[in-house]
């Protein structure tokens, strides 16, 4: 998975996450639409600025600019496919696999 923009330029580090969606239970109980299993990379440049790419299968590529503030993800701007998406617009899944993502980073530091 490749970001459509260098955001964090050739000094950014790169982090890989597996997500099991099922493992976190993150799934509805009106029956759950979304996948079982996501790959979140993450770069991190020397500011802090996050990009979280967020990958499963047959589901779009979604890309989450964002910083950790007070312990918790802030997320700044999404793009799904590359197009920029409002927040309402994202799916839970989505969101979840994010704050999974926010939390392990944080339990790094």
């Amino acid at each position: 998975m490749a970001s459509k923009q260098p955001v964090h330029g050739g000094s950014a580090q790169t982090k890989e996450f597996d997500v099991d969606l099922v493992a976190e239970g993150i799934r509805s109980s009106r029956g759950y639409r979304g996948p079982y299993y996501a790959l979140a990379v993450v770069s991190v440049d020397a500011n802090g600025s996050l990009r979280i790419e967020i990958e499963a299968a047959n589901q779009y590529d979604w890309q989450l600019d964002a910083r950790i503030i007070g312990g918790s993800l802030d997320i700044s701007r999404i793009f799904c496919e590359g197009d920029s998406v409002h927040g309402a617009d994202v799916p839970d899944w989505v969101e979840r696999v994010a704050g999974v993502v926010g939390e392990r980073l944080e339990g790094d530091r």
